[in-house]
């Protein structure tokens, strides 16, 4: 029985990852239990000291503007120096990002800072790490590979916001942030195993501002403003949760078994991916994802934001896993189809998805500075919760 169990479950994982695949693999495994222990409590922690949702909202506004801009940039560094070491500098960079946040209390002028320091470690990581996967992972099994990356993340977000919701409310930020450092620098281990290669490219700053808004890449670039969604995720749903259940130990227990359950449907949907049109994949779980965003509005009570999270957490993993699973493989046939070593499709497509993420995002900002000006305090979760849904419904463009 449990032989067979083990066959069963072997079924949904690859079989086939690259070298390469498997040491980023380990690191977005260590990186993701240091942001599972921390980033659920980030917008709590600014509230909690006093930063009213406008402000935290302006906060992401002025980190999101940079980012676009600084994108390019982060996408000349690793194709000139490596992915590896690009998404080295991204992670070790969340280390003062994280103490320029716990210092806010004694030093107002470090809520400027963190900005500079996020939109610093954003640029030099997502452009590395969205590269260095499209191109390594495999084309049969690149869904089984997306979900597996999914899974673990899921697995340190189960057991992440329980530990770092144990320690703020045993010992404090300090201790968390602390300990997630050391964890960033951790993470890195694992790419020094084997020696990067690969071929510098040139990337042209301007690329992102002609490709992107071309006739050919709208119905992309429509789908990846749907990310506008996550900005009310990482912001306003961490906040209403502890309005409600009003403990740091509640929140990060509750979040850790919804990820529980979530693992399961993600093995299956990345499975489901390498079989079947990733498209209608994406479709429906967009529209799916954005129902739950409409019945979190009655959420009132700690079990019913705990089912409505879960529905919602296995909704977005079909939604991340059949998004990305689409950019990498565009990204990487047009490489192929070139059959020259200098293509630059693979980092092209992938900053494309990067920068439409980047502008759903300070959309979302601009839609919840004008929430928090006009909307009374306690309907703001009510507009920003439909806002986010019908966000998600763009999804489904690609």
């Amino acid at each position: 029985m449990n032989k067979k169990f083990i066959l069963f479950i072997k079924n949904f994982l690859p079989h086939r990852m690259s070298r390469q695949t498997k040491e980023l693999f380990l690191s977005n495994l260590i990186i993701n239990l240091a942001l599972a222990m921390v980033q659920i409590f980030e917008s709590i922690y600014l509230y909690e000291i006093g930063y009213t949702v406008l402000q935290i909202s302006a906060f992401y506004l002025v980190v999101y503007v940079l980012y676009f801009f600084a994108l390019p940039l982060g996408a000349k560094f690793a194709n000139k120096y490596g992915y590896e070491n690009g998404m080295f500098l991204g992670s070790v960079l969340y280390i003062p990002f994280y103490l320029s946040l716990f210092f806010i209390t004694k030093f107002s002028f470090m809520f400027y800072v963190a900005m500079i320091l996020y939109v610093l470690q954003k640029m030099f990581y997502w452009p590395a790490f969205h590269g260095n996967f499209s191109h390594n992972s495999g084309d049969k099994e690149e869904g089984r590979e997306i979900s597996s990356v999914s899974i673990s993340s899921s697995l340190m977000f189960i057991f992440g916001p329980m530990i770092g919701g144990v320690l703020i409310q045993r010992f404090g930020f300090a201790v968390l942030f602390m300990i997630t450092s050391v964890l960033f620098l951790v993470s890195n281990i694992p790419m020094l195993l084997t020696k990067e290669t690969f071929t510098k490219r040139d990337f042209k700053y301007s690329f992102i501002f002609k490709d992107l808004f071309k006739k050919s890449n709208l119905r992309s670039l429509f789908s990846t403003i749907g990310y506008a969604e996550e900005l009310i995720l990482l912001v306003f749903w961490p906040i209403f949760m502890m309005v409600v259940i009003e403990s740091y130990e509640k929140i990060g227990i509750l979040s850790g078994i919804s990820s529980l359950i979530m693992l399961v449907a993600t093995l299956y949907i990345g499975k489901i991916c390498d079989r079947r049109d990733r498209k209608i994949v994406l479709r429906l779980s967009s529209i799916f994802y954005a129902l739950t965003w409409i019945v979190k509005v009655f959420a009132r009570a700690t079990m019913s934001i705990f089912v409505f999270d879960t529905f919602a957490k296995t909704a977005k993993s079909g939604v991340d896993v059949s998004m990305r699973s689409i950019v990498y493989e565009g990204g990487r046939k047009n490489y192929r189809s070139s059959q020259s070593a200098s293509d630059n499709s693979i980092m092209e497509r992938c900053i494309n998805y990067e920068a439409g993420l980047v502008l759903g995002k300070i959309f979302a900002c601009l839609v919840v500075i004008i929430i928090a000006l006009l909307v009374n305090p306690t309907n703001q979760f009510v507009y920003a919760f439909i806002f986010a849904a019908i966000m998600s419904f763009f999804y489904a463009f690609l």
